[in-house]
């Protein structure tokens, strides 16, 4: 989607389910025995690879609003007002 494009409500409903059968996935591995630490490393490793499908020169600013993202949901979750705008469900 273009910078500063708001997504329809269909892109947000599959945003939300990518989000659902991640977290399902991860539950799956854990209930099976997965090392937490591995599998952070694994998504990490995803979100690197996600990062670098876009133009090399929106890579630093997308680098840095997942960290944001990622502090802000933190703070969210565990409800410690964090403020910022990151989004959940």
């Amino acid at each position: 989607m273009p910078n500063g494009e708001v997504p329809s409500r269909s892109e947000l409903e599959a945003d939300e389910c990518l989000h659902c059968a991640i977290i399902d996935m991860v539950d799956e591995r854990i209930a099976a025995g997965a090392n937490a630490v591995d599998l952070t490393a694994l998504i990490a490793e995803s979100l690197v690879d996600l990062i670098l499908r876009v133009p090399e020169d929106e890579q630093a600013q997308l680098m840095a609003h997942t960290l944001a993202a990622l502090g802000d949901l933190f703070f969210q979750k565990t409800g410690v007002d964090g403020g910022g705008s990151g989004t959940s469900h």
